[in-house]
């Protein structure tokens, strides 16, 4: 698949140029940082014109970037590599913004919010330019792949102490415990050791002593079990399944560095 200006025809020395520049990958990042800067920025000044027109600018870039690409290595190569559908899927994902500089004023009030929502897909480039970003994501491949269990058995230890926690403190303190979607967030919350007494407290102050204390020393024993050893047990899993992914590495190069000493 070629563009026109590649149909046949020799390009000029400035279209060359014009081309390496927008297949440059530090052109392309310098301009990923900038258009997250400029939104950054627009989100001060909201109905500014021209943040808008500089965003579909940007946009613009990208998709001469894709075009080039294309050009150059035809859509199949373009296709097969990973990273390049990564980004024209981004692309077209955030295409639509496009058009928010010309949208009427009445129409702007109904989908300017949704265009700009889009747009924000493109900063996600920024994820290729992670340095050893492939080793990286191997590594968290292993580490879910190892988690997988631990974590399908305490999202079932999550939901069954959210059904329990439902029955018993549903009418005490319905905010936290009125239905189990809710007792469900409040439970992870717990979890998550992140203002874990405000809720025993809570359903102290509105019921008896005998009903308080049963409170903190139910939910002190959920928090230990599902807040410390629960998510310590799947972060040190996590973390040990990615170390051992390195570590392999490791081994393996110094199983190749004691091969070639024997050979000497």
């Amino acid at each position: 698949m070629k563009f026109p200006f590649c149909l046949g025809i020799n390009p000029s020395k400035p279209m060359k140029r014009l081309l390496n520049l927008f297949l440059n990958e530090h052109f392309i990042l310098c301009a990923i940082v900038l258009n997250t800067i400029s939104m950054f920025v627009g989100g001060f000044w909201p109905e500014c014109y021209w943040f808008e027109v500089l965003d579909a600018l940007f946009t613009c870039l990208f998709l001469v970037e894709a075009m080039c690409k294309i050009s150059r290595w035809g859509w199949q190569s373009y296709w097969s590599r990973g990273w390049n559908r990564f980004d024209f899927i981004i692309l077209v994902i955030a295409l639509p913004s496009v058009v928010s500089p010309f949208l009427e004023t009445s129409m702007m009030t109904r989908s300017v919010f949704a265009l700009r929502a889009i747009r924000l897909f493109k900063s996600f480039r920024m994820v290729r330019y992670i340095p050893n970003i492939g080793k990286l994501l191997r590594g968290l491949k292993v580490a879910f792949r190892a988690t997988l269990f631990v974590m399908i058995a305490f999202t079932v230890f999550l939901i069954a102490f959210s059904i329990l926690s439902c029955t018993i403190f549903s009418k005490v303190a319905p905010a936290y415990f009125g239905n189990p979607a809710i007792s469900l967030y409040s439970i992870f919350r717990l979890f998550s050791v992140e203002g874990w007494y405000e809720i025993p407290d809570v359903i102290a102050a509105h019921g008896s002593a005998a009903w308080g204390i049963f409170a903190r020393c139910y939910f002190s024993a959920l928090m230990f079990l599902g807040g410390i050893i629960g998510m310590s047990l799947i972060n040190s899993i996590f973390v040990d399944s990615m170390a051992e992914d390195n570590n392999e590495e490791v081994l393996e190069i110094l199983k190749r560095i004691e091969a070639k000493l024997d050979q000497k």
